[in-house]
């Protein structure tokens, strides 16, 4: 029987696809979309063709890591296999009862709908909090903390508890190695003795094992941190500032962004404190928008 503590458990446990480091956060945000989607009042199911396929499409080029194609129709078909999702004439697919996936165009030849299944759903819409809590889970588990409040500010969910996830000690630790300046731009405003708008960076995810330790942060201003959560901004091997070809803007722009491309960023005195290049490569791989 459904219960919101199944309901939980079930979204805890998304069979997530697995191959060595690789971020695969499509049934994530394949998830939120459709929640939001309910807290704003539309029905269970949502049409595979008109509804999910391209805006899905749109999530994963913004906040997936960067692809040669991206597949919406992958996560909508195999959450089947999760506990809680249904597909409505998925049966004239030519794959239905299996495992494999039909051809995308099926989908939409046969309009396909998904959402979540019957019991599930009446929890949801019974409840904002409860959508709020499960969209929440979701966004913790997967995405780090500034990409979760983007999702959250965008998609409109209400969540509060995010920014006390953070460790107020490798914030600190992070601060002091780099002599609480900025690594790229060397920003370095106080108010009296508290920094302002000066974060630590985690280098690779903590969602995909980062370490809260200094070799896996960075102090940057609050601009820099959320353009190289963003994947706007990444560090080649001698850790050198790589700009993403799809930052535009300008004026101060320029002068954040571009004025930086190809120089070094200031390292901590310590070498045994500077990035590890293990976390800086995933970052590379998995984030920046090469």
């Amino acid at each position: 029987m459904a219960s919101i503590k199944t309901l939980q458990q079930a979204v805890t446990n998304i069979t997530i696809w697995r191959k060595g480091e690789q971020r695969a956060p499509h049934k994530p945000l394949l998830l939120l979309y459709v929640l939001a989607g309910y807290q704003n009042g539309h029905g269970r199911l949502f049409n595979y063709g008109t509804e999910i396929r391209d805006n899905l499409h749109v999530l994963l080029e913004r906040f997936g890591p960067q692809r040669a194609q991206y597949r919406p129709d992958l996560p909508f078909w195999r959450l089947q296999g999760d506990g809680f999702w249904e597909l409505q004439n998925a049966e004239h697919c030519s794959t239905s009862g299996s495992s494999r996936q039909p051809p995308a165009r099926e989908l939409l030849e046969h309009n396909v709908a998904g959402g979540f299944d019957e019991q599930h759903y009446s929890l949801l819409i019974k409840s904002k909090n409860l959508i709020d809590s499960v969209a929440q889970q979701i966004l913790e588990t997967h995405f780090t903390e500034s990409i979760q409040e983007e999702l959250a500010d965008e998609l409109g969910f209400n969540i509060l508890q995010i920014r006390k996830q953070r460790d107020p000690l490798f914030r600190q630790q992070v601060l002091r190695a780099y002599n609480y300046e900025c690594a790229i731009c060397g920003f370095n405003m106080r108010h009296d003795n508290a920094s302002v708008a000066l974060e630590a960076a985690h280098i690779k995810w903590k969602q995909y094992g980062g370490p809260c330790d200094i070799p896996n942060g960075l102090a940057l201003c609050a601009i820099h941190h959320k353009a190289f959560d963003k994947g706007s901004i990444g560090l080649d091997e001698n850790m050198r500032l790589q700009v993403s070809e799809a930052v535009n803007g300008s004026g101060i722009v320029g002068r954040l962004f571009w004025d930086f491309q190809g120089k070094a960023i200031s390292l901590p005195q310590t070498k045994a404190l500077y990035p590890q290049e293990g976390f800086v490569e995933w970052h590379r791989r998995e984030v920046f928008k090469g």
